[in-house]
This record gives structure tokens, sequence and C-alpha cells, in this order.
């Protein structure tokens, strides 16, 4: 529980030709993450991953057939690679069939409503559809700027007749006719003026409305086409799903297995696989490996080194808080294990500072909605907002506050943060804060320990010399002792935090921290400690504010309530809506507040002391189905 799973180094030797076997054995089993052989291809040369082309072909496919990416069917048949392919070919074949028909008819289609568009603005007109020249006449259709109609009609011959239509995207559809002798004016007069000639259909004999109506039947009719050919294509995707499915399953499985074969150290007849897997687990890996070469590998496992990946397992109930921890990072492998530590001072600072039993009890239930609701993270969070509304309603008896009604105030365990004793709430808060930094402070120590460096547990400014300087202060602070008994400690305990460094360059444990610059900025990082303990204990009083601005609201809302029932009687809807808004306004503004503040405590305040979250995280090679498409 206080550290990340162990691991164990498991390598093997076995055959070039049982190697596939063995990959295929430890991906079901999903507990090895494969250490990188840290070869480098020959330039010009590419691994070839025979799944790769047909897996692209299986997107493409499923992409048209309008299908989302999904798991295989339960009890589907697992498909080796040549069935997987040979299935997907036959698939490629059956939907061009009705593929085919959706893609020209839709074509069609498109190209019937464009010439519909065209035609509609001039169908009721009696022009032919062999176009607009014509010998005794001169005839025109088009477009022009809506605002330019008026200097047309000023510029056109006196006998021309110019004949408004409809108006679109700024441009006004008109048709202009005049003799043949007021031909070439007018069309200097429609040029000059943004005039440009429809692009009507041609076809002689026939009229524009004749056009029209034929163009209508046409494309009522490819519509008809068109639906039935989708149908078709709906009924072929339906059925298509569940083996695409498998075959981009088999296809995606074929890709992993080559990926990771093409990784692994070999020679002309034999391959190393190694990687890190859990300890605990490591025993069945070798056993798994045996049986599948046949006894045909030598395989051991060795205490882990490096950069080892980090697994962490809480238990089912620290899960949630796990994902916090996550956000801001994972320990190093053999580190402390911060998630039981992170969801106790969580959940306690929340609840100082959300305080309602009333609220706590909504909370809860929104939490369990949630949680029944989602999966994922959206599951965690619905847990971490159930948990939160037990601490709040907690603390709600602890300040006597429901849904901050006064007659409950009377039932404290404690007193009520806004009409009790505001300074013993903020006490309270600063003793909290005081026992966080120091379980910080300590679990620090704890890590350096783990990992060797001993001197740093003990002279580092976050290791036991820190500890002794900020108890000091805060007994001296405290009026415990006075400043005879607490200065020297700190002073010592300063000049740790100053000459640790430059001590070590001396005797040459370290290459950095020496000389006069070193020895400058480790009395810069001295000071710097001073302020973040002294700013980090001020932090925490937040607890204490954030708790009374909570019940200054509640309080507000039923002294509004108050004054409406006395202005419009006992139990009016004024008083009611105040009570209402006022309780709401706390759970959603309140609450968000106080989610977020404590979760910047634990952030800043607390892993700040021994928290770097630069841990990697363990990626076990698998090829279990996982609902998603690699």
């Amino acid at each position: 529980m206080f550290s990340p799973v162990r691991m164990e180094r498991l390598e093997a030797a076995l055959l070039k030709s049982d190697a596939r076997a063995a990959l295929r054995g430890l991906g079901e089993a999903g507990a090895l993450e494969l250490a990188p052989a840290g070869r480098v291809p020959a330039e010009g040369t590419a691994v070839a991953a025979p799944g790769k082309e047909p897996a692209g072909r299986a997107a493409d496919l499923r992409r048209a057939l309008g299908l989302e990416v999904r798991a295989p069917e339960a009890g589907s048949v697992e498909m080796d690679f040549t069935a997987a392919s040979a299935g997907l070919a036959a698939l490629e074949a059956g939907a061009e069939e009705v593929l085919k028909p959706v893609r020209e008819l839709s074509a069609e289609y498109s190209s019937l409503a464009a010439a519909a568009e065209k035609i509609d603005p001039y169908r009721a007109l009696p022009l032919p559809a062999g176009g607009t020249e014509f010998s005794y006449i001169y005839c025109a259709a088009g477009t022009l700027p809506a605002g330019s109609l008026e200097a047309l009609r000023l510029k056109a011959p006196a006998g021309a007749v110019i004949l408004p239509l409809g108006e679109k995207n700024g441009r006004r559809h008109l048709a202009a006719a005049g003799s043949a002798a007021d031909g070439p004016a007018l069309a200097a007069a429609l040029k000059l003026c943004g005039f440009q000639a429809a692009d009507l259909p041609v076809k002689p004999g026939a009229k524009l409305s004749e056009l029209a109506a034929l163009n209508t039947a046409a494309l009522a009719e490819t519509a008809e086409k068109l639906e039935r050919a989708r149908r078709e294509l709906s009924s072929f995707s339906g059925k298509a799903a569940g083996p695409l499915a498998a075959i981009e399953r088999a296809l995606s499985v074929e890709n992993r297995l080559e990926e990771a074969e093409s990784g692994l150290a070999n020679t002309e007849t034999s391959v190393l696989i190694s990687g890190w897997a859990p300890a605990a687990e490591a025993p069945a890996l070798k056993r798994g490996l045996a049986e599948v070469t046949r006894g045909r590998c030598a395989a051991r496992t060795a205490p882990p080194s490096g950069e080892v990946p980090v697994l962490l397992r809480p238990p089912r109930l620290l899960r949630p808080f796990a994902a916090l921890v996550a956000i801001y990072g994972l320990p190093r492998y053999g580190e402390v294990e911060p998630t039981l530590f992170a969801a106790v001072s969580y959940l306690f600072m929340f609840g100082m500072m959300f305080g309602d039993a009333g609220h706590g009890v909504v909370l809860c239930l929104a939490g369990l909605w949630l949680a029944r609701r989602r999966t994922g993270k959206l599951r965690d969070a619905g847990e971490i907002i159930f948990y939160c509304g037990l601490s709040s309603a907690a603390f709600g008896l602890v300040y006597g506050s429901f849904f901050g009604m006064a007659a409950f105030k009377k039932h404290a365990l404690w007193r009520d943060p806004l009409e009790g004793d505001p300074l013993a709430l903020l006490k309270a808060a600063v003793i909290t804060g005081i026992v966080v930094i120091s379980a910080g402070v300590i679990l620090n120590m704890v890590n350096k320990l783990r990992a060797g460096d001993r001197l740093g547990a003990a002279l580092d400014r976050f290791g036991a010399a820190g500890l002794v300087f900020y108890w000091c202060g805060l007994l001296w602070a405290a009026g415990f002792a006075g400043p005879r008994g607490m200065l020297p400690p700190m002073a010592l305990a300063f000049a740790c935090w100053v000459f640790k460094d430059p001590v070590l360059s001396l005797l040459g444990r370290t290459t950095s921290g020496g000389g006069l610059a070193g020895t400058a900025e480790a009395l810069v990082g001295a000071f710097e400690g001073v302020l973040l303990y002294l700013a980090n204990t001020v932090s925490f009083v937040r607890l204490a504010a954030y708790a009374m601005s909570h019940a200054a609201l509640l309080a507000a809302a039923w002294a509004l309530a108050a004054e409406a029932d006395r202005t419009w009687g006992a139990g009016s809807f004024a008083g009611l809506f105040a009570v209402t808004a006022g309780n709401a306004a706390a759970l959603g503004l309140e609450g968000l507040v106080a989610g977020v503040q404590a979760l910047r405590l634990e952030y800043y305040e607390f892993f700040g002391k021994f928290f770097e979250g630069s841990g990697r995280p363990f990626k076990p090679f698998t090829l279990k189905p996982t609902g998603r498409i690699e």
C-alpha cells in the first residue's frame, strides 16, 4: 500500500522460431513491459509490418460503411492474419457492390440539384432552353449586385425591358431584353453594373419551364433510387460490423506482434525477450514461456535496475484518489506511494472547509448517481464526490450545520465556524497545516533513506534538519520555549542547509555546489526554505477562512428568508427562494472552491515536500481487446 508494486527484470532466451508464440502468450497475459533492445536499423532499411496495409484498408472500409470503432462481439472466433486478410478482401468486394451505386447516384443527384438551382430563378420566363442568342432581339439572364438595379435602369436603352427576379447571397437575379439594335448598348450597361450571365442548361427545342419540370422529375426519381441504395448499404453495414471488428482486431494483434518481434535482440537462430514484470506475476510468466516453447527457453528474473516503470495498485477504496495523484505524477520506483496520505488529507481539508451535514448528503447522492452511471474517470470523480460528501457530513455534525438551519447549531459536537470561536478555528487550521507539512517532510526523509541518501535525509531543508528547524520555530512562536532554547538548534539546522553541498563538493562527493557561487546559491536556497515553511503554514489558514465563508453564505440566505417572511408572511415564496438559492450557491460555488483549494494545498504544500512525480508508468505489452483499434 505504501510503495509501488515490486517489479522484477525478466529475461528469456529462446529460439527465433518460438518468438511469435512466446510473444502471443505474453501479450495475452498482459503483465510484461518489453524493454527495447537498443538496436538501430541499418540506414535505408525498414521493418516490414504485414498487417499495416490491410489495417489501413480495414479502417477505410469501416469509415466508408459509416461504422464506429468497436470491440469484437462476445464469442467471436479469433482470426489469424491469413484468415483476416481473406475476410477483408471478401468484405471489400461485397461492400463495393453496395457502395458503387450510392456513389454514382449521389453524384447524379448533386448534378441534378445544381442544375435545378441554376434554372429555378428563371423557370417562369418564356425563354428557350437552347440559349439566349436570337437574331431579332437581344436577351440576357443572370445576376448583378442587389444595389445596382436602379443604376442599370438608368443606363439601359429606353426600349429595353428589365425584369427583376429573386435575390440571393447579395445578388439580384434578372432577365433583360431589347431589340437587336439596342443589344450592344444594353450589354454595355449590364457589364458596367457588374452583370454575370447565368449558366443555364441547354436543351434545343425545350423551354426553361419544361426543362425545369423534367429536371424536378429526374431529381425525385434519383432521390428514390439513392434512398434504396442507402438502405442496402445500411443493411450490409449492419451485417459487416461484427466480422469487420474481428478482422480489425486480428490485424491489430498482428501489428503489435510484428512490432514487438522486430524490437527483440536476436541472432540468426535465437532471440532475447527482456522486460519488467510485477514480482508476483513473474513466476507465472516464466511457466507460460516454458509451456509455449516446450521447454526450449532459458528464463531468469533479477532485481530491477535503471529506470524501472511504476505500477500502482491501491486498495479498491483508494483507487479514485490514485487518479488525483496521477494528475500530479507518479512516484519513482522505490519511493513512497502517497495515495493513502493524499486521500486522508484531501478529505479532511475538504470537509473542514465545506462542513454541512445536509450538503454532505446531497454530495453523497450526487456521487453515487455519477459513479453508477458512468465509467472510467467519471466514475472515479463520482466516488471522490461521495467520499467528500461523507467528510462534509461529518464536519457538519462537528459544526452543528444542516443546510445552515439555526435549530441544529445547539447539537454541534464542537461549534459553528462563524458564531463560535473563529480564533479556535484558525488554530485548528494551522495545526492541520503543521501536521500535513510535517508528514510531507517525514515522507521525504523516508524516500531519501530508501534511495540510500542518508545525508540528504538528515541535512536537507526537507529532511531531519528541516523538521528540527520547523518545530523549534513553532514551539518558539507558540510560547512553549524561549529563544535561548530554540535559536541554537535552528541555527545549526540552517547551517546544515547552507553548507551541506559546499562541504560535499570539497570532499569530492559531488561535482556541484562548490566554490563561492555554490555557497551563495545554498544560502539563497536556505532562506527560501525558511520562507517556504512560513508561507506553507500560513497557507492553511484558508481552511478556516472558507469554513467561515460557507457558514456566512448560509447565514445570509436564512437572514434574507427571515426578512422576506416578516414582509410577506411566514412561509412566503420569497423566503423559500432565498433559502433554496443560498444553499444551491453554497453547493455549487463553495463546493467547487473547497475542492480546488484542498487540491491546491495537497499539491503545493504537501506533495511539494517529498513528491516529484517523475515516475514512468508501467505499460505492459498486451493483446487483450481494449475496445479501440491501435
